[in-house]
């Protein structure tokens, strides 16, 4: 085998054959994942506060899918659920086991890569959930603070094909031409999708249309821009701050009803 590189689970390992290749199943326990998780998305040498913060909304987020992120009732290891290479270090295990309890909708336990100054509400992005986007700071030295794209007059008609225009009430539009207005978040997912996921980095844009029916993008973070900032989880823990504190300024006061006083 080639291109392989070795990675340490603890749990049931199966593997099938399929006739395109493999599939591996790892089941594991709860706090298993979450540690995995973290390991995945931020990696074992991030300051430990860091990694209780992401700990804690990957618990939250776990709860509300008791039957999976899939319909086969599996989580994958890529982004649409939270990357896993392996179980993650005694360290990470530690962190997944000291997660804060969350006061908030395990509905909308979201993490980003990163903000870019720019915090987003779940309202803005999909059209449901909590008001308030909470607080963010630029982080120093963050590749993703600041960009810009364009994209080509082809590749805004396969958007045009690809997405219905159409916003819900609250939630962030964008016209391309004269044609919208569309969800943001839809055309940054079929961007993703359709070119590669550099190609729209985040929510946090605006954009300008050209005579030839290209797209001039400018914008801030990566990802949906909601919830947890990694990038800003990262540096905030590297300053002393405590996973609390973190969690407060990514989330502010979002509300859960769930959870009795």
């Amino acid at each position: 085998m080639t291109n392989s590189a070795a990675v340490s689970v603890r749990g049931e390992l199966i593997a099938r054959a399929r006739p395109r290749g493999w599939t591996v199943a790892w089941t594991t326990s709860g706090e298993g994942w979450v540690a995995a998780a973290v390991a995945g998305e931020l990696g074992d040498r991030t300051p430990f506060e860091a990694r209780r913060a992401l700990a804690s909304v990957l618990r939250l987020w776990l709860a509300a899918h008791p039957h999976g992120h899939h319909p086969d009732g599996s989580l994958c290891p890529l982004t649409h659920c939270a990357v896993v290479r392996g179980m993650g270090s005694r360290e990470t295990a530690k962190a997944a086991a000291q997660a804060v309890a969350l006061r908030i909708s395990p509905e909308f336990a979201f993490f980003t890569g990163s903000k870019g100054g720019q915090p987003l509400s779940p309202m803005e992005v999909w059209g449901n959930g909590p008001l308030e986007p909470g607080t963010s700071e630029t982080v120093p030295g963050d590749r993703w603070a600041n960009w810009t794209r364009h994209l080509s007059a082809a590749q805004v008609r396969n958007l045009k094909e690809s997405v219905a225009p159409g916003v819900k009430s609250g939630q962030k539009g964008m016209m391309l031409g004269i044609s919208g207005p569309f969800a943001v978040e839809s055309l940054r997912l079929a961007a993703g999708r359709a070119f590669g996921w550099t190609v729209w980095p985040s929510n946090a844009c605006t954009a300008e249309t050209l005579k030839d029916g290209a797209l001039e993008l400018s914008g801030h973070g990566w990802g949906h821009n909601v919830g947890l900032d990694l990038s800003e989880a990262t540096w905030r823990a590297s300053r002393g701050e405590q996973a609390e504190a973190i969690l407060h300024a990514a989330f502010g006061d979002w509300p859960d009803p769930a959870v009795p006083d």
